[in-house]
């Protein structure tokens, strides 16, 4: 008797490998923080401060510094279908401009190259996973937005007011992600 594969075991959809049903799941989770930072929290932003474009929670970066901490290099591929479906949707027809999918590949890499650097440094034993040192990780997250915006101001020429809205729409995405990463796993325990 044969059983399911390795790609397969655990799949919480029969018939789908396990790898796939990650990468859906994960990117469906990236476009819905994106479609809540760009349907909720910009339009209550520019309320209050019209001048502002980018926003000062941005929920996607928290889920790419999550997705990272938790499967290292190939978050990148988990959440590269969400980031193609973000790009299209706020992009359109320059979605795959060089500079557009430039800024994308560096906003994907950052998280899981801030935490090879975190643990080449020492701090193995501190960012693995089920070791979560809430300090630690956000500064691993910090340092994510960092080479993030470097790399975006490469390919976008951002001016530093623009960077520092970007840093800390960066943080506080990160801080609400781990905030509501605590409340679910608060519910779940209580069933």
């Amino acid at each position: 008797m044969t059983g399911p594969s390795d790609g397969e075991r655990g799949s919480p959809l029969p018939g789908l490998p396990r790898q796939l049903c990650l990468c859906l799941a994960i990117s469906a989770l990236y476009v819905w923080a994106y479609f809540l930072m760009a349907t909720v929290v910009l339009p209550l932003q520019q309320a209050l401060l019209p001048a502002t474009v980018m926003s000062f929670l941005f929920l996607p970066h928290g889920v790419r510094v999550l997705t990272a901490w938790l499967y290292g290099w190939r978050s990148v591929l988990f959440l590269l279908p969400g980031a193609l479906l973000c790009n299209l949707h706020f992009a359109g027809a320059r979605a795959f401009d060089a500079d557009i999918l430039f800024g994308s590949a560096a906003s994907l890499v950052a998280a899981p190259l801030a935490f090879a650097i975190g643990r080449r440094i020492g701090g193995a034993a501190e960012l693995r996973v089920g070791m979560l040192r809430v300090p630690l990780l956000m500064a691993v997250g910090v340092a994510a937005s960092v080479f993030n915006l470097i790399a975006l101001r490469l390919a976008y020429g951002l001016s530093p007011a623009e960077g520092l809205v970007i840093l800390i729409g960066d943080t506080t995405g990160l801080i609400a992600a781990l905030l509501i990463l605590w409340l679910g796993l608060k519910l779940l325990a209580r069933r």
